[in-house]
């Protein structure tokens, strides 16, 4: 300012409300009355605050004062954590500080939290124990001079002298402690890892550190007890029955001889239901428990085949190895057990139908239980016509057997429309509406499936971490449902639907996928639990339940997004449960807002209602992993469609009752678009666990798709079948996608000619179209074949509600299946043999949109 003809500086205040608080205008200056005005490390010397020195304890400070030795200041004693950090949200408070006899201590999970010159010590921070060498006692060296600890060594020679997960090695220029002789070789910790990815040269990953490996190029190179994947020497076992000697199976990763008779204690046996022709065969499988609760699938047992009123029966005959041969028509009881064993027999039952002489015959079952269902109205249709409705419809009603006879249907080719008339709890039809389009199949067999309108399957499941081998402060598990029909599972409902879940000191909720159990330990404030069960959806029936859980670093655990958990799913233990039911049930209102979004039927809470999956009432599970991943098998990937950005690649098992089962997971980012479209994918090095408990019984395999980490509406996948899983898979190019029209009106879906030619040159020779409407679904199957010719959605009997086939704004899926190797559309529709019954071992390859 201008004073007296200079310039000299403005005052900083002409009065006192010019000055903070406490503060007094004097001589232009704002000054402090008293230590009070100033901030909690500031004392009020002449006026002005001047920052003290900081305080190292409680010595350096007033008396009735305690040190904050992290910032380094004094203040008054606590008595509990929102002391510490007066104006922030008490729950940040607590997770950042604790209050220990008066003491505030900052709370840690590593000492990059804490700071320069102090260290995380049982999850509080403190000052770093040493800066050098001469610091520790003898025999202990100082880890670092900024923020170093004493920790004792072990001089030694070779890796033989030291521990596990430890090698002998001495430090290198930039990693030597300070004062410490950097020519000697201590015994020192193997590089942490959570994925193989993480490891360097031939080092695989087990028990969280890099493990020495070797190259190689075939497992001839590489010692015993290990394979050669992907260029590296990595811990072998056996992949399949295959590889087992005569008598052993392969059962949770080793070869193990059959359990003798006294020894088992419990048997399961599948299938439990199924439905034969005379002349027809099918196999019963045995799996045999012991106390310890191992697991053997048996070759032999006894077999006896009974009618209804328990006398042996000749409908059947069943061999030691459980194959049943079907020799006249009839309702049998066939039960099994080990030679010997002193357990309950297990039963299933089979229904046989006399050959078909003539005509055409129509068998319903439901998809879940194999069971028939009688009361069934099917509309069949001789000879049916290309366009138009059906000139002589036939409604035949099933009867106790499934059964619809259409005697008179002497054709090439028949259609056939089944609708359940029985209406679920809620009203809504308790199936799906199917049909057959012109098969030329003569003794057709559909499954029913349960209508999935306001309706889903699934279960509720908790995950322990008691036995997990991880370390790191983020607990984080996730379980799933072997999978009936996979060209159902995408990764907008692979772990199911989403919840939004409160996070501590954040204002808004994060998303979730259900099924993921996660919480997080932070230092002395204890776990917090961040969701605490597993809420997951699937498919009803005779399924396996599956869960992986570990723990990781936060800093890894950056959001809990599908295609980010199936990137660490390999880093975790697992744990299946074999032979689990699972039904399926209407949606119920939500009474506690169960996911989060603010909607429920309490209007004290909430500002709507919604329904939800019956979460509650669902199957009830307790997953306790505790097995390593220790499989590995490198997986080569095509190209991605145009439209997908992401692979997802799954290790499985694969029965035709209980679908595909993952026991390990993996997913892929794409590269970028080539100039067709097209997305390269690098080769993924997949873990999976050795399956175990009754899941041993199925088949090995490998299953990829092609999706979308952002939309749920197509997908294109394949499997992989081999005796013993592979160590190196190149999964077959993927096929395109469909694309076709509907018109409710005339009920015809008009396919795209290009779409279906590139289809059916790809081998593609299944179609399944899904309506979905507001009450129901109707599902039609028809043989693909090049032309791309319009197809007629059959007419259909009246069912529980409206045909979702004439419904104004009906959502169309259309789904394209390449069948394995002898399985064609026909013989996949009829009866005898493989039918849509064993869909999920006889899928080779499939894709799927929803153009509408």
């Amino acid at each position: 300012m201008c004073a007296g003809g200079s310039c000299a500086p403005r005052p900083e205040c002409t009065q006192a409300m010019d000055c903070a608080e406490g503060f007094a205008c004097t001589e232009g200056r704002c000054q402090c009355g008293s230590d009070a005005a100033c901030a909690a490390n500031q004392s009020c010397r002449d006026g002005r605050c001047v920052t003290a020195a900081a305080c190292t304890s409680a010595a350096d400070c007033p008396a009735g004062q305690r040190c904050e030795v992290v910032q380094g200041v004094c203040q008054a004693p606590c008595t509990q954590a929102t002391d510490c950090a007066p104006g922030v949200d008490p729950r940040v408070a607590s997770l950042l500080y604790v209050c220990r006899a008066g003491d505030c201590l900052r709370q840690c999970l590593n000492d990059q939290l804490c700071g320069a010159g102090f260290i995380c010590e049982a999850g509080t921070c403190a000052r770093a124990g040493c800066a050098t060498r001469a610091d520790c006692p003898s025999g202990q060296y100082c880890t670092s001079a900024t923020a170093g600890r004493c920790l004792e060594y072990q001089v030694c020679g070779s890796n033989a002298e030291c521990g596990p997960n430890t090698e002998c090695r001495a430090f290198t220029s930039g990693t030597c402690p300070p004062g410490f002789d950097c020519a000697t070789k201590i015994c020192q910790e193997l590089p942490r890892c959570l994925l193989d990815s993480d490891c360097s040269g031939a080092a695989y990953c087990r028990d969280s550190h890099c493990q020495p490996g070797s190259v190689c190029t075939d497992s001839s190179q590489c010692a015993s007890g290990f394979t050669c994947v992907a260029s590296r020497c990595v811990p072998g076992g056996c992949r399949g029955h295959a590889d087992c000697a005569s008598g052993e199976a392969c059962t949770d990763g080793a070869c193990r001889p059959a359990p003798p008779a006294a020894n088992i204690v419990s048997i399961a046996l599948t299938p439990r239901v199924a439905t034969l022709v005379v002349g027809d065969t099918t196999r019963l499988s045995l799996v045999a428990f012991t106390l310890d609760g191992a697991s053997f699938p048996l070759s032999e047992g006894n077999f006896s085949a009974l009618d209804s009123s328990g006398s042996p029966s000749g409908a059947v005959t069943v061999s030691s190895s459980g194959l049943v041969t079907a020799v006249s028509a009839g309702t049998v009881r066939v039960q099994a057990r080990p030679a010997g064993a002193a357990v309950s027999p297990q039963e299933a039952t089979l229904t046989v139908l006399p050959a078909l002489e003539s005509g055409r015959r129509l068998i319903v079952v439901d998809a879940a239980s194999r069971r028939p269902i009688a009361g069934v109205e099917v509309l069949g249709c001789d000879a049916p016509p290309t366009s138009g409705p059906c000139p002589a419809p036939v409604t035949v009603t099933t009867d106790a057997a499934g059964v619809a006879l259409f005697p008179g249907f002497t054709g090439a080719t028949a259609s056939f429309s089944a609708a359940s008339g029985e209406p679920r709890a809620d009203g809504r039809p308790r199936y799906d509406r199917v049909s057959v389009v012109s098969t030329p199949a003569r003794d057709v067999l559909l499954p029913l499936g349960e209508n999935p309108v306001h309706g889903a399957a699934g279960f509720n499941a908790g995950i322990s971490f008691n036995e997990v081998h991880s370390s790191g402060e983020l607990s984080l598990g996730v379980s799933v449902l072997s999978a009936g029909d996979p060209t159902s599972v995408d990764l907008s409902n692979l772990f199911g639907e989403s919840f939004l879940v409160p996070l501590p000191g954040l204002t808004q909720r994060i998303p979730v996928p259900g099924s993921v159990v996660a919480s997080a330990s932070l230092g002395l404030a204890g776990t917090t639990e961040l969701k605490t069960r597993s809420y997951g959806l699937g498919q009803a029936g005779r399924r396996t339940a599956v869960a992986f859980a570990g723990k990781l670093p936060l800093s890894r655990a950056t959001n809990l997004r599908a295609t980010d958990l199936l990137a660490y799913t390999g880093a975790m233990d697992y744990a299946l449960q074999a032979f689990t039911s699972i039904t399926h049930l209407p949606y119920a209102p939500d009474e506690t807002d169960l996911d989060g979004d603010g909607l429920c039927s309490d209007t004290t809470r909430c500002t709507g209602s919604e329904d939800l999956p019956a979460y509650s009432r669902f199957t009830g599970l307790t997953h306790r992993p505790r097995r390593g991943q220790l499989r590995r098998t490198e997986v080569v990937i095509p190209n991605l469609p145009s439209g997908f950005d992401t692979a997802v690649i799954a290790a499985v098992e694969l029965s035709s009752e209980a679908g595909v089962m993952p026991v390990g997971l993996a997913s892929q980012t794409a590269g970028a678009a080539q100039p067709d479209g097209s997305r390269p994918v690098p080769p993924v090095l997949l873990r999976s666990g050795a399956p175990y408990g009754g899941a041993e019984a199925g088949t090995p395999g490998v299953w990829a798709f092609a999706a979308s980490a952002t939309s749920g509406a197509s997908v294109s996948g394949s499997i992989v079948r081999a005796a013993s899983l592979p160590t190196r898979v190149s999964v077959p190019t993927f096929l395109p996608l469909p694309t076709a029209a509907y018109t409710s009106a005339s009920r015809t879906l008009t396919p795209s000619v290009t779409s279906w030619n590139a289809l059916a040159g790809a081998g593609a020779g299944l179609a399944r179209v899904t309506l979905t409407g507001a009450q129901g679904r109707h599902v039609v199957f028809f043989a693909l074949v090049s032309g791309g010719a319009a197809i007629r959605v059959p007419d259909s009997p009246t069912g529980a509600s409206a045909d979702p086939a004439g419904e104004t704004g009906v959502s169309l899926e259309i789904a394209a299946l390449r069948l394995a190797p002898g399985v064609s559309a026909e013989g996949l529709l009829d009866t005898p043999g493989v039918n849509l019954l064993q869909f999920p071992v006889v899928l080779d390859a499939y894709s799927r949109s929803r153009p509408q």
